[in-house]
């Protein structure tokens, strides 16, 4: 029943964006000819965000999706499409409208262009460090990995001191979390066969994100 609530209510929450959200956060979404159904369960240090604060969805510095955050039942949602043609990864941001600042947030996505990703989980932390330029930047030459297809291990090469190391399966899924990882080994044995996404957060806030093929 929640689902088909919420399919309803992606025809009238785009019109609500655009009258609402313009303002503050100043996202303008790029169209696409195919989209995601995507909805997320928004908190802010586990509790629902609040009504009227803005989720932003991008690729490559491109705006891909914005949507407001409303209540259902206790939980706070967004609910859109997400533009893109073919399967990408996608960051996240968030606009708190009482404090008219923009977030970032650790966790990406996996496109899934013509079919849906329902209740994805949208963290927020109240001292997650506020972006210059209301979305992700990360300079993808600060790392690198190797090798790109691998069977037992990966490596990362990189100047930055890093924090953590976080890997994804390609509908978003975390698979391994490594707090203090061993740049020069970092076992994938255990995955399966397929495409990951390896998150690098440095300790001085820049999180990068990587791809890879477990053979």
């Amino acid at each position: 029943m929640m689902k088909n609530v919420i399919k309803n209510l992606l025809y009238i929450i785009p019109l609500v964006a655009s009258i609402n959200v313009l303002a503050g956060h100043g996202w303008s979404r790029i169209n696409y000819t195919n989209s995601t159904i995507f909805t997320g369960i928004v908190t802010v240090n586990g509790v629902p965000a609040d009504s009227g604060d803005v989720i932003g969805i991008f690729v490559n510095g491109e705006c891909r999706m914005v949507s407001t955050v409303f209540n259902q039942n206790d939980t706070s949602y967004v609910s859109a499409v997400l533009h893109g043609d073919k399967i990408e990864t996608a960051t996240i941001s968030y606009w708190n409208a009482k404090e008219d600042k923009t977030y970032t947030v650790d966790t990406v996505i996996t496109t899934a262009p013509s079919k849906e990703i329902m209740n994805f989980p949208i963290k927020i932390k109240s001292n997650t460090e506020e972006t210059v330029s209301k979305n992700v930047v990360a300079t993808n030459n600060s790392i690198s990995i190797y090798p790109t297809i691998a069977k037992t291990s990966i490596s990362v090469s990189t100047t930055l001191t890093i924090n953590s190391i976080t890997i994804f399966n390609n509908i978003g899924n975390i698979v391994s979390i490594l707090t203090e990882p061993n740049l020069n080994h970092i076992d994938v044995s255990s995955l399966s066969c397929g495409l990951y996404f390896i998150s690098v957060k440095a300790k001085n806030g820049t999180t990068i994100t990587k791809k890879f093929i477990k053979n």
